[in-house]
């Protein structure tokens, strides 16, 4: 995970353009977030891991929705392993435990975009021509995010696609619109479910969306504060004390669909819902082996297919 502590940088005004208005980042990240106890590559810790994980990366304040990072690996890898992708804007993380002792204060919702065949590595960039004045460079990478320039991310690119020629269709990918098609899917997917939760009534959901009593914010969207991590829709049951926490995926559902989903509930339990019930429902593409058992350990969660609610794209 990579650190991020509280500071004004510098550019903030260059913004990259390019249709969009993205702004390009990169994330450092230490060896005790990539490596294991022998020093070797972790792969529990593998942010591409899945591509049903969903969760919260440490980031900027001026992060937004839409913004993409390199994500440097710190010796002994020393490279640049991956490109993310921001799917949140900023978001307050100082309440989180785990992230106030390391001096951490924004997150953001993300997911891994590309994860490279052949990493540019510190001796990559020393031979390059034109990255000398590179300010991460010069730093030797000591601060936690750096905003990366327009004149520095096309040498950037240029020098990732010598070494994975892939890459290329990453780029031309990212021509379009600042969310990839999976991500713009499962919001539509949110905007139908919020205007019309009665489609769920046949599966035995008499849902509304939740309120909360004091500052009028909606259950859509919800950040777990001091949890990490947002919920996608949390509702009530009509005429019951009955909460359900929503999950949508645009994918199949997983073993870290299961986990998050678990952990969102005990949030609202101990935040929210206080002794009502917590229920939990995902909404998926189907699921494999490993969420169908971990199914069976908790009745509480449930999960419906998005063909079946008649929701096609």
């Amino acid at each position: 995970m990579t650190i991020m502590r509280k500071s004004i940088l510098k550019h903030q005004s260059s913004r990259t353009q390019g249709g969009t208005g993205r702004q390009w980042w990169l994330w450092v990240t230490k060896p005790e977030f990539y490596l294991d106890e022998d020093g070797k590559e972790d792969p529990s810790l593998d942010p591409a891991l899945c591509e049903d994980s969903d969760g919260w990366w440490t980031c900027h304040r001026d992060t937004q929705a839409g913004d993409l990072a390199f994500l440097w690996r710190t010796r002994p890898m020393s490279d640049i392993g991956y490109l993310i992708h921001a799917r949140s804007d900023a978001y307050s993380i100082v309440d989180d435990e785990f992230a106030s002792e390391r001096g951490w204060d924004y997150g953001c919702d993300y997911e891994v975009l590309h994860k490279f065949r052949k990493p540019v590595t510190l001796l990559d960039l020393r031979k390059a021509v034109n990255f000398e004045d590179w300010h991460p460079l010069r730093m030797q990478f000591q601060r936690r995010v750096f905003p990366v320039t327009p004149e520095y991310l096309q040498r950037l690119n240029d020098l990732i696609l010598t070494k994975d020629p892939a890459y290329k269709e990453v780029l031309e990918s990212l021509q379009g619109p600042t969310m990839p098609k999976r991500i713009l899917l499962e919001e539509e997917l949110e905007e139908a479910l919020v205007f019309n939760l009665s489609i769920l009534k046949p599966f035995g959901y008499d849902l509304t969306l939740y309120k909360d009593p004091d500052s009028g914010a909606t259950g859509r969207q919800m950040i777990c504060v001091g949890n990490g991590g947002r919920i996608d829709l949390l509702c009530q049951e009509r005429g019951k004390k009955v909460f359900v926490v929503i999950e949508l995926k645009n994918v199949r559902a997983g073993q870290n669909t299961f986990g998050q989903i678990s952990n969102y509930m005990g949030w609202v339990q101990d935040r929210i819902a206080g002794r009502k019930q917590v229920r939990g429902l995902v909404i998926s593409r189907g699921v494999d082996p490993k969420f169908q058992t971990a199914l069976r350990t908790n009745d509480r969660i449930a999960q419906i297919d998005i063909e079946r609610l008649g929701i096609k794209h």
